[in-house]
C-alpha cells in the first residue's frame, strides 16, 4: 500500500534461518523514504515526521514480501517509538525483521527500525495470513 509511494526497498542485507524453527527467519532490509510524499506536508509542516502507523505498515508489508502471502497485524504486544524519523535527516534506514511460524498461517514478528546507532521503533506482534475476500 505504501511501497513505491512513501518508501522503496534498496536492498536486503542478510537473510538467515527458517520461519518454521525456533531461530526464525531474520532479514535486514534497507529502506529509503520519498521525502516529497504528501504525508510529510501534513505531518508536520516545517518538521516532517514519519507517522508511527506508517512504520508499522512498512514492517507488515516487508513481512508479506518475505513470507509470500498477504498478512494482517492481528496483535501487537509491544510497540515502542523511541525517536522520530525525519525524512530530511534520516531518508535511509534499516528494518530488522525476525519472523517465526507459530501455526499454519500465523507468525510472530519482531521488528526494529534504526539508522546507525539511532533506534526509531521496536515492536513485537503477531501476523495472520489473510486471504483476499476473507472477512475480518
Amino acid at each position: 500500500m505504501l511501497r513505491h509511494k512513501l518508501y522503496k526497498v534498496n536492498s536486503i542485507k542478510s537473510a538467515t534461518g527458517d520461519p518454521g524453527n525456533s531461530a526464525g527467519l531474520q532479514y535486514s532490509i534497507s529502506v529509503s523514504l520519498q521525502p516529497d510524499h504528501e504525508i510529510f506536508k501534513g505531518h508536520f509542516p516545517g518538521n516532517p515526521v514519519l507517522p508511527g502507523v506508517c512504520q508499522l505498515e512498512i514492517a507488515r508489508e516487508l513481512a508479506e514480501d518475505i513470507l509470500g502471502c498477504e498478512c494482517m497485524l492481528a496483535q501487537a504486544s509491544q510497540i515502542k517509538f523511541l525517536n522520530m524519523i525525519n525524512p530530511e535527516k534520516h531518508p535511509l534506514f534499516e528494518y530488522d525483521l525476525k519472523l517465526m511460524k507459530i501455526s499454519e498461517g500465523e507468525y510472530d514478528m519482531n521488528a526494529s527500525v534504526g539508522s546507525g546507532t539511532v533506534v526509531f521503533m521496536k515492536m513485537k506482534g503477531r501476523l495472520k495470513e489473510f486471504k483476499s475476500g476473507q472477512k475480518l
